[in-house]
């Protein structure tokens, strides 16, 4: 042991029982200098959060799970992970927004004959005044002018120019409800001295087709969310109820427990430190890496079969703005983890995977009067319907990457996400939508904010039978 403990400390090490000791030494045995009894003291606080869960099987318990070898990957080159090269360079933004642009500019359709495609510049041309044109541009504005029309400012890559939505046209509340700044749209129209007079318009969203799924391997995928490890309000107890269920220890769809394969968490795996002022209340673990430690811990009892997948929230030890890279190893050390990042894209069980923290979210629902966050999983069916995961610049902080990762290229067949710590689930043109709820309680900022969370609510997914259920772990 390279540590040093001071007599006090050395004195209470003595006190503790042998489990506690070995717990309390193994994570000391690498800190430099003396150690204090408040040291101990804090490392002891990970130790008694943590939930013994009883992982001794049931004989009648025989998960079909485990006869399957895994089939789970990661598209590496749509994860950012490792690839951040950004200086946040005036060029870096203006790289940025050009890739978003061309790329996404290329998923609309196009089947109306009755309108030529022109660029954003050409509508200032006297060449087209007067004919149906369509343009595909990125809304830079949205204004309501004296007379009550609706005026666009647009852009794309050949320059700026303006389009009116008359407010008798029947797609004007369409237009003032929907339409938010960046949104990269086509317009159709006619061109009337350098306006575009518009009659409609689409977002870039097709329908996906279907996977072709081997009906041999009837396996399930669990979905979850926002565990917030090591906050005063992280729900210990229905956490472990979870992991004893993984493990056939409670009869409530045993059958079902036996066909998890996969476990997926899509961010705020702890609490983090110095998210929020006055955090440092609300905490019970107040070491970022015994928060980490703490739910390896729990990771460790789930069956060795099943596979692991994280990616990072808003509340991990990553970078704050997205696309955010995966939590370090310096930080999960556990091999028993799949990294992702923030976006991961994934196919899982010949699923097309697309896994987000949902940050963007608090923007996208600000900005859409229809949306709230009793239903998280309409918000995000406006990402796929705009095939982007973060529209609105300047809400949600985004880091200029020369590629732009939160394009939705293809579209998924699960996206998951969560971050608002409210379940909920449709199915999309095709895409089955989650957002995982939470295993965290009702915290003060919520009660103060009115919103009522749904802890401890795990969705389990079938593909080959197209099934989803809903297992509930917390009566509180």
């Amino acid at each position: 042991m390279r540590s040093k403990l001071s007599l006090e400390a050395h004195e209470f090490l003595l006190s503790l029982d042998d489990e506690r000791r070995q717990y309390v030494k193994k994570r000391i045995e690498n800190i430099e200098g003396i150690i204090s009894k408040e040291q101990i003291e804090d490392i002891l606080k990970a130790f008694e959060e943590k939930v013994k869960v009883t992982v001794k099987r049931p004989s009648e318990f025989r998960p079909v799970a485990k006869d399957f070898e895994p089939k789970i990957s990661i598209d590496s080159k749509r994860d950012v992970t490792g690839k951040s090269r950004t200086r946040s360079s005036i060029d870096d933004f203006v790289k940025h927004f050009r890739n978003r642009f061309e790329r996404i500019s290329r998923l609309f359709p196009y089947t109306n004959n009755n309108y030529t495609t022109v660029h954003v510049e050409d509508i200032n041309k006297s060449t087209y005044q007067g004919e149906n044109v369509r343009v595909i541009c990125m809304v830079y504005d949205k204004v309501k002018t004296k007379k009550g029309n609706i005026m666009l400012y647009i852009e794309d890559l050949t320059g700026m120019g303006k389009a009116i939505v008359s407010k008798t046209s029947s797609i004007f509340n369409q237009v003032d409800e929907e339409i938010i700044h960046d949104d990269i749209i086509a317009l159709y129209g006619t061109v009337r001295n350098s306006f575009l007079i518009v009659d409609s318009f689409e977002f870039p969203l097709a329908r996906k087709s279907q996977p072709e799924l081997d009906e041999s391997r009837d396996l399930a995928i669990a979905y979850i969310s926002d565990t917030h490890v090591g906050s005063r309000y992280f729900i210990k107890e229905a956490f472990a109820k979870f992991i004893k269920w993984l493990n056939g220890g409670i009869k409530q769809q045993r059958e079902l427990a036996g066909m998890v394969k996969y476990v997926v968490v899509a961010g705020d795996i702890v609490d983090g430190i110095g998210i929020y002022p006055g955090q440092e209340k609300e905490l019970v673990v107040k070491d970022v890496y015994k928060q980490y430690e703490l739910f390896e811990s729990y990771v460790e009892q789930i069956p060795d079969y099943i596979e692991v997948l994280v990616i990072p929230g808003n509340h991990d030890a990553v970078r704050r703005g997205e696309p955010s890279p995966a939590i370090s190893r310096d930080m999960i050390k556990s091999d028993r983890i799949i990294l992702g990042g923030n976006p991961t894209f994934a196919e899982i069980e010949g699923l097309r995977h697309l896994i987000y923290h949902g940050t963007s979210m608090d923007s996208i629902i600000s900005a859409i009067p229809k949306l709230s966050y009793e239903h998280p999983e309409e918000a995000m069916a406006e990402m796929l319907k705009r095939r982007h995961l973060s529209t609105i610049y300047g809400s949600n902080p985004i880091v200029p990457e020369v590629v732009d990762y939160m394009v939705i290229d293809t579209l998924p067949d699960v996206f998951h996400a969560g971050h608002v710590h409210k379940n909920g689930y449709k199915l999309f043109r095709g895409t089955l939508v989650l957002n995982t709820g939470t295993f965290q309680e009702r915290t003060p900022y919520q009660i103060k904010m009115g919103h009522i969370p749904t802890p401890g609510e795990v969705y389990v997914y079938r593909p080959v039978k197209k099934k989803l259920n809903s297992v509930r772990f917390y009566e509180g």
